[in-house]
């Protein structure tokens, strides 16, 4: 048969535990609220540790400086004068470093308290404290000097921290510019511990195939002798040496310049008009300095002005075209045929061309602008040719530059010699030349 339970005796009824509930005080009816004054600018430190577990058996050393500038809610305390730091390298593999928040931070414009309590008086005592935030940082590891003879710099940094934590993409890209690369040692002919051959083989080839290159002299003499202009004598000691006028005018030419007219029309106190305002200006004075040569260079240089004006837009507005034949020979009339058909021949394509390309173009213009110096003595004031060719000042400037002149202003003798002022532009032929020189981009521009 089952064991019946025992019935609870009355003995044990009236028996009560032992242990006895502890009796709670009750709080006292005010806390006094005192604050520690500040004695030095020592305090206690609160540290935060975000994202970082702190080993409790690691103690920090505390550093202290004065502070450059602090806080404007904290005034001029002497825990506001300083900052602290904490640091250790206890650990074997972690620096720990605990800074003050910098101004900015959610909590740089608060102040920070500890508090002790007695439930006993009721007292609760306040203390300043400082608010560090404590990060950690891995130490890098330190190679032997057998392994690592000069320290990385910021490629070789950049290659290794991509090499461990870098995608699989990053980790084979670079891997490939590792096993590709040069030693600069190698390049710069020091000894290595290695011979690469290829390396070798590639800087020899490469060595090999430069050498024929041209230089940048070279370079420019060729782009120089290339150019729509007159061929300058650079061995010239003078300006006069620089543009000779048979070369200017072509052989022959300076002979079938008929000057009479002109010669009589001045005797008899005649005024000279032509199609040209650079010549019109010009004509009476060199007529009256007897100069027969430079009086049939003008005229030969108006010959230029009035072909270079009787040119048609070319096809699609690319260069020019010539008149016909019997056209031409209408317009420019007071002209032998000879001396058209030369002018003709020489700055357009081919013979029987009549096609003025840009190159032909900029090549009269040039012309036409060493024979206007030579007549005004190396020194001519661009604006009556500019007006004659129909081109803007910059470009009048632009095509005096290419023959070696230098552009400016007129000095003050010559304002009040020839009455020009000084907002006119005044083209100079003089030893030594000054060309353009060739432009050479930059490597991230041509990109």
């Amino acid at each position: 048969m089952p064991e019946k339970k025992r019935k609870r005796s009355s003995h044990d009824a009236g028996h009560r535990p032992e242990k006895r509930a502890a009796i709670e005080q009750p709080p006292p009816a005010t806390v006094k609220i005192s604050v520690v004054p500040e004695e030095d600018e020592w305090a206690p430190i609160v540290a935060n540790t975000p994202g970082l577990s702190f080993p409790p058996d690691i103690s920090l050393k505390p550093y202290r400086r004065a502070r450059k500038s602090h806080a404007p809610s904290t005034g001029k305390s002497l825990v506001s004068m300083s900052e602290h730091l904490l640091h250790t390298s206890a650990h074997p593999k972690i620096d720990y470093l605990g800074k003050e928040e910098e101004r900015g931070g959610s909590d740089s414009l608060l102040n920070h308290y500890l508090g002790v309590y007695d439930p006993e008086s009721g007292q609760l005592q306040l203390v300043r404290a400082r608010k560090l935030v404590l990060r950690g940082s891995v130490r890098p590891a330190l190679a032997s000097v057998q392994n690592t003879p000069k320290q990385e710099n910021g490629l070789s940094a950049r290659n290794t921290l991509g090499l461990t934590f870098g995608t699989k993409k990053s980790q084979r890209a670079i891997e490939s510019i590792t096993k590709n690369a040069i030693s600069p040692s190698k390049i710069r002919g020091q000894p290595t511990s290695s011979h690469n051959p290829i390396a070798t083989s590639v800087l020899d080839s490469m060595a090999a195939k430069s050498s024929f290159m041209p230089t940048r002299e070279e370079l420019q003499a060729s782009v120089d002798d290339s150019k729509p202009r007159p061929k300058p004598n650079l061995d010239a000691e003078t300006p006069a040496e620089v543009y000779s006028i048979e070369q200017l005018v072509g052989p022959g030419k300076l002979a079938q310049m008929t000057i009479k007219e002109w010669q009589d029309a001045i005797e008899a106190d005649e005024e000279i008009l032509t199609t040209s305002r650079f010549v019109s200006r010009r004509v009476q004075a060199i007529v009256k300095s007897d100069d027969i040569r430079k009086l049939k260079t003008l005229k030969y240089l108006l010959l230029l002005v009035e072909w270079y004006n009787a040119l048609r837009p070319g096809l699609k507005g690319v260069g020019r075209k010539v008149l016909a034949p019997e056209k031409l020979h209408e317009q420019l009339t007071g002209w032998s045929s000879s001396l058209i058909d030369s002018v003709s021949q020489r700055f357009t394509s081919g013979a029987g061309s009549r096609d003025v390309t840009r190159w032909h173009l900029d090549n009269l213009i040039t012309h036409i602008c060493a024979l206007a110096i030579t007549v005004d003595g190396f020194a001519t004031n661009v604006y009556d040719l500019g007006q004659d060719l129909k081109l803007e000042n910059k470009h009048t400037k632009k095509y005096y530059r290419e023959i070696g002149t230098q552009v400016g202003p007129p000095t003050e003798g010559e304002i009040k010699k020839l009455g020009w002022v000084k907002k006119d532009v005044v083209a100079r032929l003089r030893i030594p030349l000054t060309f353009p020189k060739m432009r050479v981009l930059d490597a991230r521009k041509r990109r």
